[in-house]
């Protein structure tokens, strides 16, 4: 029995290092957004702010209404899924930079303006 759930913890291990990838330079995909929020500039001028969550959940502001979603960050993009089933993402190969505005086109082919504040 002993045996046995050694190797069932080992597995375990196993499967939840899968879990964790660390990208080159030893950061996790997103970890720079993590308690942190995104301003959002529409192509029209619209703005919205995303507040990241450390569990993965994300609520946008558009003025006073407000959106719960999920949010990660995994193969070179960060996504957003809204009411369960829309989903969003944008290209993420390198860390935002707080205070630096980079122009992102969506896997719906809505361009926006992205700020990490």
């Amino acid at each position: 029995m002993r045996p046995l759930m050694l190797c069932l913890g080992m597995a375990g291990s196993i499967m939840l290092a899968g879990c964790a990838t660390i990208v080159p330079g030893g950061r996790m995909p997103g970890s720079e957004l993590v308690g942190r929020s995104l301003r959002v500039e529409t192509a029209n001028g619209q703005t919205s702010t995303l507040n990241l969550q450390p569990e993965g959940r994300v609520e946008a502001q558009f003025g006073e209404r407000h959106v719960a979603g999920l949010w990660r960050a995994e193969d070179e993009r960060l996504c957003f899924v809204w009411g369960g089933n829309f989903e969003e993402c944008w290209p993420h190969d390198r860390p935002f930079r707080r205070g630096r505005t980079e122009t992102i086109t969506s896997s719906r082919g809505n361009v926006v303006r992205v700020t990490l504040q």
